[in-house]
């Protein structure tokens, strides 16, 4: 049985011993001056008691639960295990004997105190694995609210999460024991990404290695891919399995305006055109020629871009733009 301690309700019984009319009965007109379910007020989550200890033949029939209810239903004597408790629940186990059957035996008492405390622990195993899952889930659903594709990825290169935007980049391989990855649409710059996975994976990646820019139906995108775990103290709700995560980006059509990076990033005119033709994946000297200036003088934007968005790297500044500025939370 699991009680609510805060309303007197049973919040769950499995019994072959007791109807449902029977357990509505009891909540209503028994639950709030049970003597033996009273005893677990004194007792530690994992321990036991047998009722019999407590009361005798005599005893048992002066308790109004047991002259209102028990009786006729056949309980008498309790052989009962406590195996959680907190401030709301209570959680037991309990065989139970007539008055015609024999008291439990000292061989039967023990083994109920040998089973409760293995009880607690397969319980409390249970509750932090549904918390686990719960949390998981939070944390999953959330990948559809951001405005990009979003991929986690394992050290395989297999896909262990996604979002919806990302099923245009998903591959299946593997015949029989199929295995989703990545698949740009440009064959070199998938090679790249697959590349820079597995120096991640080794733990040998360079974080300016993390932007892959291609062409996808004429438009120009952005894969960015970062090491998952940036430090132990990480929260990784997926577990040592994932090794990166990647974002598809599409600048050239979702790309902030540049009224709203230079506001939000205090950007001047030079950075704000710089910026944006690196968040189309244009290397220095690209960005150069593409402004008629010199790569000296795009550097030196991008050392004032790095400082003003607190970015130690292109592609984490590129990300960061897009996470404040495009890549929303909706």
């Amino acid at each position: 049985m699991f009680e609510d301690l805060r309303d007197d309700r049973v919040n769950s019984m499995y019994s072959n011993g007791v109807s449902q009319a029977q357990i509505e009965r009891y909540q209503k007109e028994i639950m709030p001056q049970d003597r033996f379910t009273a005893i677990y007020k004194q007792m530690a989550p994992g321990t036991s008691f047998v009722s019999q200890d407590y009361f005798d033949r005599k005893e048992l029939h002066s308790l109004y639960c047991y002259e209102g209810f028990y009786e006729s239903i056949g309980f008498a004597n309790f052989n009962a295990g406590l195996f959680y408790k907190d401030d709301q629940r209570r959680g037991w186990l309990s065989v139970v004997r007539s008055e015609s059957e024999p008291l439990f035996k000292p061989d039967e008492c023990l083994l109920m105190q040998t089973l409760t405390p293995h009880l607690q622990r397969a319980f409390m195993i249970n509750v932090q694995l549904l918390e686990a899952h719960l949390t998981s889930k939070v944390a999953l659903d959330s990948l559809e609210h951001i405005a990009a594709a979003t991929m986690l990825l394992a050290s395989n290169g297999k896909v262990v999460q996604h979002n919806s935007r990302a099923n245009p980049y998903l591959h299946q391989t593997g015949g029989s024991t199929k295995q989703t990855t990545i698949r740009l649409p440009d064959a070199h710059a998938n090679s790249h990404l697959h590349t820079l996975i597995g120096a991640i994976s080794q733990g040998e990646a360079q974080e300016q290695n993390g932007i892959v820019p291609f062409v996808q139906k004429g438009v120009q995108k952005t894969a960015l891919c970062f090491p998952w775990r940036s430090s132990d103290e990480q929260f990784d709700w997926l577990g040592k399995v994932t090794c990166c995560i990647v974002f598809i980006l599409s600048p050239s059509v979702d790309a902030p305006h540049e009224d709203l990076l230079s506001k939000t990033f205090n950007l001047s005119k030079g950075e704000v055109k710089v910026l944006q033709r690196l968040m189309e994946g244009m290397q220095v000297s690209e960005v150069a020629g593409y402004l008629f200036v010199s790569e000296a003088t795009v550097r030196f934007h991008i050392r004032n871009l790095l400082r003003k968005t607190a970015s130690r790297s292109q592609a984490e500044m590129i990300a960061r733009v897009f996470n404040t500025a495009s890549v929303r939370v909706e």
